[in-house]
Order: structure tokens, then sequence, then C-alpha cells
């Protein structure tokens, strides 16, 4: 089932590596990081836009850091990840489709 999630954007970057272990072993994988501040409850999600996105190559353009955006999470999955500093984390990573540019928030939201 699928979720909306409406909020608004922190930070976006692109990301991309190659798959170190296992039986995908080798094969490269890019997205589009997205943090996502949700507007009723101000949680921010981590949010993946996949490189196979019918959107990816419109959104890598554009620059919607603080705009208020909808997206669909179509997935989400836990893991851990390492930070800079050598720490690990849990991480939950929602990846999304539809992204909907709802424009620069008013001052009310």
């Amino acid at each position: 089932m699928a979720a909306i999630l409406t909020g608004i954007v922190q930070s976006m970057r692109e990301v991309e590596g190659t798959v170190k272990e296992g039986p995908r072993k080798g094969e490269t994988w890019q997205f589009l990081s997205i943090e996502v501040s949700d507007t009723r409850f101000g949680h921010v999600w981590s949010c993946q836009l996949r490189h196979d996105d019918e959107q990816y190559q419109q959104v890598i353009g554009s620059d919607l850091v603080g705009h208020k955006v909808k997206v669909t999470i179509k997935s989400q999955s836990a893991g851990e990840r390492q930070l800079q500093d050598g720490r690990k984390v849990m991480q939950i990573r929602s990846q999304v489709t539809n992204l909907r540019d709802l424009g620069t928030p008013d001052d009310e939201e």
C-alpha cells in the first residue's frame, strides 16, 4: 500500500555507488536523496527517488530546497548507515515517486 507525504524539502543531493557484497556485487546504483520535513509533525523523512523513475532527470536539474512537495511513498526499508565520523545509526529509507512541487510555502506553513 502506498502512502502520501507532504512536507518541506530540507536538502537534496545525488548519490551513487557500487554494490560491494552479495549476489548483486559489482552492480551500480544511483538515486536522488531528498530530506523532507513533515509539515504536521516536523519529522524528517529520508526519501530516495531512483534513477530509473520517469521524473529523475527532470528533478535532478531543479532546486527544491525550501519548497513544499507532495510525494508518493512506494516502499520503505530500514538498515544501518555509517556516518562520516564512523558511527553507525539505523535509518529508515522511503523510496518515493510522483514528486509534485507545490512551490514555496507561505509563512503559515
